[in-house]
């Protein structure tokens, strides 16, 4: 099995490499500090992700992308978020998203979605999936229909009209293309029951609320969406009817891995700041690191650390190429990484002593940022019991499939 990059994925990480150094790295620790949240987004970034060709570089080359695939673009998110997760966010939306209209999409909305998308060098994606009362009913398997998302999408002549709330949807009040997830048949469970829509985001029956107030990964908003009699026409609706839900599972099999890939970036800073400052810092009458406690420390996270990586690039690999893919590796990847990731980050925090909680050593942010993906993109409770689920469907049957991959 070869795990080295190839030239072009090497091309594409020392691209989104430099745009990290040069671009979001100077202006993130501004705009983390910024006190309004939505203030902490910057079209400069987005724009400077467009000249550098990763705005939308999984697309095909029509569609103003490089056609990267899935171990391509968890290695780029990394490279990012070591210079900032908020951004390394908003990529991954619309990377992702991109990705599902691309997959599921007819030629139609290809022509007509992407192509906008790839005409506006500051066009983003975000989907609308979780509300104020239903988040983790909408992941979980859940049967009832009193679970999960609510808002709905009533059927009139030539289409669907929305109505509904969405909230801490990523992208949101910065996308030129939403993906509406709705509710087409109320009396079914939400695995069942929940279909697709591609609305544009001027439309003026869209409204935004609230732009959250979040811990970290604050270069990224999250706000409110309110659909308030949205007509969607037939051409519009994405995928399958009543199936969306099943659609994202089967087709974001890469998304879990971009989550992860974007939580180690924040880690791997974390310990090269703390590795660089032990180094330099003296204490008991030499550098700190040469102290055998602290290398053993340091040995031990950059272990951890490297195990993370080979596992998320390994899901990420699998995303194109697995036949059949195991469910498993979307959820497994950011339980693994972001727990790693945030023990790591907290350590490396530790190494400053005192300077550690500062803000000027930087470290508190990274610690805020490496929080987040703890419960972001459903909570590592939530990706425990879908992995507990798939566990006990498997029993009875041939356990060694467990290891067949």
């Amino acid at each position: 099995m070869d795990w080295s990059l190839n030239a072009e994925q090497r091309r594409w990480r020392d691209t989104a490499r430099a745009y990290a150094a040069e671009v979001v790295a100077p202006a993130a620790p501004r705009l983390d500090a910024e006190p309004d949240p939505a203030l902490a987004f910057s079209w400069d970034l987005v724009d400077a992700a467009s000249e550098y060709g990763l705005r939308l570089a999984p697309l095909p080359p029509a569609f103003g992308g490089g056609g990267t695939d899935f171990l391509t673009n968890a290695v780029m998110l990394e490279e990012i978020a070591a210079a900032d997760m908020g951004m390394s966010v908003v990529l991954a939306q619309t990377w992702k998203f991109a990705q599902l209209l691309m997959e599921l999409g007819t030629a139609d909305q290809h022509e007509r979605w992407l192509r906008r998308l790839a005409d506006n060098p500051r066009g983003l994606m975000a989907a609308s999936l979780t509300e104020p009362g239903g988040g983790s009913d909408n992941v979980l398997p859940y049967e009832g229909t009193d679970g999960g998302m609510q808002m709905r999408a009533e059927r009139v002549d030539g289409g669907f009209v929305l109505n509904g709330q969405k909230h801490y949807i990523s992208n949101a009040n910065r996308a030129d293309v939403l993906i509406a997830f709705a509710r087409t048949r109320p009396d079914r469970p939400v695995r069942s029951g929940v279909t697709m829509f591609i609305v544009p985001a001027d439309s003026p029956q869209v409204r935004y609320g609230v732009v959250h107030d979040k811990l970290g990964e604050r270069l990224a908003n999250n706000a409110a969406i309110f659909y308030d009699d949205v007509f969607v026409p037939d051409a519009d609706l994405l995928g399958r009817e009543n199936e969306g839900l099943a659609d994202v599972a089967r087709l974001l099999r890469g998304s879990n891995a971009y989550a992860a890939a974007c939580t180690l970036g924040v880690a791997r800073t974390a310990f090269e700041r703390a590795l660089a400052y032990t180094a330099g810092r003296v204490q008991g009458g030499k550098a700190v690191l040469d102290h055998d406690d602290i290398g053993v420390s340091f040995a031990e996270m950059y272990a951890r650390l490297e195990m993370a990586r080979t596992y998320v690039f390994r899901a990420a690999w699998a995303s194109d190429h697995a036949k059949p893919f195991d469910p498993k590796m979307a959820a497994t990847p950011k339980l693994v990484a972001s727990q790693i990731a945030f023990e790591v980050t907290r350590e490396s925090l530790e190494m400053f002593g005192g300077a550690g909680v500062m803000r000027e050593t930087g470290m508190e942010k990274l610690l805020r940022d490496a929080t987040i993906f703890l419960h972001s993109d459903g909570t590592n409770t939530v990706m425990r019991k879908k992995i507990a689920h798939d566990l006990r469907a498997r029993v009875g049957g041939p356990l060694d499939s467990l290891w067949d991959w």
